[in-house]
């Protein structure tokens, strides 16, 4: 399965070809869009990539879940679970026999100041222990999308970002905040793109498109280890434009 996720910038309208375009080059199975908040945008995404796809609003955006295989069920937890802001849409893809895919499609708080990053850490708080079932059984499953967040392994150039990230890291006294993808991390999932590109991943980026000095965008699986096999940003030029975010893909085996 190759999945990418892909904010699209506020609903993505007037863009919608192009972004189609972008995703198509990646080849995915199944697609997470974040900031899906035009229907009538993730409407023409889906018909040209010939997918079936699940929406999921949130209090400030909407997330989508495409996939070229049926979704076979879908909880939209960011209207039910207490502490999120923003989006949580969990949805199990049906792949054949015994292929089941379960997905988190995510969108956390925003903002670059420690506050700000307590607040994605009881977000992730909050979607670990919708998750704890899986993790328990041992069950794989992913959790993608928007996380607003940086990572403890990323090497950050303020003067790379865009200028409210530079004043928060003032602010901060001379940082960014890693503790929510820290918090992911200790509950037990994978980077995946650290995991397969350990001596890039530190210094790629995927927001913004003009100013990439950060990966907020990220791919985190559980239980899939042995069967990662390739994981990317795509960075070409038509990718440039057509959000404020670069996409992200992980292919599994």
């Amino acid at each position: 399965m190759r999945l990418v996720s892909y904010n699209i910038l506020d609903g993505g309208e007037g863009r919608a070809d192009p972004l189609a375009e972008v995703i198509a080059a990646q080849r995915a199975d199944v697609v997470a869009l974040i900031e899906a908040d035009n229907d009538s945008v993730v409407n023409r995404i889906a018909e040209r990539l010939r997918m079936e796809f699940v929406q999921g609003s949130g209090h400030r955006h909407s997330v989508a879940l495409l996939s070229r295989s049926p979704i076979v069920e879908s909880v939209n937890h960011a209207l039910i679970q207490p502490g999120m802001s923003n989006c949580f849409l969990e949805a199990t893809v049906h792949q054949g026999p015994d292929r089941d895919w379960v997905l988190g499609v995510i969108h956390l708080h925003p903002g670059a100041r420690d506050e700000d990053d307590r607040r994605r850490q009881s977000e992730i708080a909050a979607i670990c222990e919708v998750f704890a079932d899986h993790r328990r059984d041992g069950r794989p499953h992913l959790l993608v999308g928007d996380f607003n967040s940086d990572s403890p392994i990323q090497i950050i150039d303020p003067d790379r970002c865009k200028a409210s990230t530079r004043k928060s890291w003032q602010v901060n006294g001379g940082h960014l905040p890693r503790g929510a993808i820290q918090k992911l991390l200790d509950a037990g999932y994978v980077d995946t793109l650290h995991a397969l590109r350990p001596q890039d991943a530190p210094r790629l980026g995927t927001f913004t498109t003009q100013f990439p000095g950060q990966r907020v965008d990220y791919v985190f699986s559980f239980g899939f280890d042995i069967r990662l096999k390739s994981a990317w940003i795509e960075h070409d030029r038509l990718a440039q434009f057509a959000s404020d975010h670069y996409p992200i893909g992980v292919e599994i085996e």
